[in-house]
């Protein structure tokens, strides 16, 4: 085991305008298991690919246990690589490809023999030993993958995505069993997703990257309730965060609409932002629409998908200006809650999860 530190690391490519990655600090925990999540170009698997040697680092170190890896060859460094594609060999059985890097690296049989054995039986793929990809199903051939890597017993796991293959069921079951494996193990280990739910249930901490560029790194839970930024806020959650932009200060006070103001202290700029979690209303009476921390908001859409229903409103009566980022709030309800389109709706708002941005769009304390 070892801990990854990224310092300043950054990876530019001829045709971009802009580092893939740019300047990345990041430190990565012995044996902590970290998910590395983003939009489609952020820079995640070009950070992953670094650490394994895949990809040059233009600027900065890698450094794996306090030793600069920079400039070593990717078979130098003890990092043991999960692909999304599998990269299985076709004409080797499950045993052979797992076998296959020992081999190369003059592994005795009897010791090769036992990692693969003890991966199988971690795995679960004792009974698929001896098939080749083409007769085993997509789980399989992923959790073959991962032998192939355990047996190494590598200093540092990196995973590019090892899921996105799989269909929503699969993927599920298989999350669970590469996080238990990993705490078994407790081997470092570098998760790549783009996938915001794997990142909350999987990781031990999640690093968020935009654009190249480090957004924040935490548990899920810091991440979900304190995020740095309006980019955290609106990247995990699903359904997404309502964010009302333009919304004026006075006195101290957001004001959102006549039945709603939110105390953001006297320092506060004079427009700010409110982010409010699809589940921080709550449906009561319309007779209670005026009462102070309500809203109201007529029904345009309702989604129903058997434990929750997400109802998607239009806000009435919101103080000139401002306006909602998606033009709709979306509200999280019970199943039971019964609830029509075009029914207008009084939402009684939980002030105190109310999450204030500047107009920079950062945090505000």
């Amino acid at each position: 085991m070892a801990a990854v530190t990224f310092e300043a690391a950054t990876r530019s490519y001829a045709a971009s305008p802009r580092p893939a990655v740019d300047a990345l600090d990041l430190e990565v925990h012995d044996g902590e298991f970290l998910v590395v999540v983003g939009p489609s170009g952020c820079g995640k698997s070009t950070s992953l690919r670094m650490l394994a040697g895949l990809e040059p680092v233009d600027g900065g170190r890698v450094l794996i246990d306090g030793v600069d890896v920079s400039g070593r060859r990717a078979r130098d460094r003890d990092v043991a690589m999960v692909f999304q594609s599998y990269a299985l060999y076709p004409t080797m059985t499950a045993g052979e490809n797992m076998a296959f890097a020992l081999r190369n690296t003059g592994v005795a049989r009897h010791e090769i023999r036992r990692r693969v054995a003890e991966a199988a039986r971690m795995l679960q793929l004792e009974d698929v030993l001896d098939r080749r990809p083409a007769r085993m199903s997509g789980g399989q051939r992923q959790r073959v993958a991962m032998g192939r890597a355990v047996v190494r017993e590598p200093q540092v796991f990196c995973m590019d995505e090892p899921l996105s293959n799989l269909d929503a069921k699969l993927r599920v079951s298989t999350r669970a069993e590469i996080a238990g494996l990993q705490r078994r193990l407790g081997t470092t280990t570098v998760y790549v997703t783009h996938d915001q739910t794997e990142a909350m249930t999987m990781g031990d901490r999640v690093c968020v990257l935009h654009g190249g560029r480090l957004q924040q790194v935490g548990t899920p839970t810091e991440l979900y309730e304190r995020p740095v930024n309006t980019f955290v806020a609106g990247f995990l959650g699903s359904p997404a965060i309502n964010l009302l932009d333009a919304v004026p200060v006075r006195d101290g006070r957001a004001v959102v609409g006549p039945a709603l103001e939110i105390g953001v202290g006297v320092h506060a700029p004079s427009e700010v932002t409110l982010g409010i979690r699809p589940e921080g209303f709550d449906l009561v009476d319309p007779s209670r629409a005026t009462e102070p921390g309500h809203l109201t908001a007529r029904v345009v859409r309702v989604e129903r998908t058997g434990a929750e229903t997400f109802v998607h409103a239009e806000a009435l009566g919101l103080t000139p200006g401002v306006t909602t980022r998606s033009d709709r709030l979306v509200v999280r309800t019970d199943k039971r809650t019964p609830v029509t389109e075009g029914e207008t709706l009084a939402l009684r708002v939980h002030v105190g999860e109310v999450l204030l941005f500047g107009p920079d769009g950062d945090a505000l304390t």
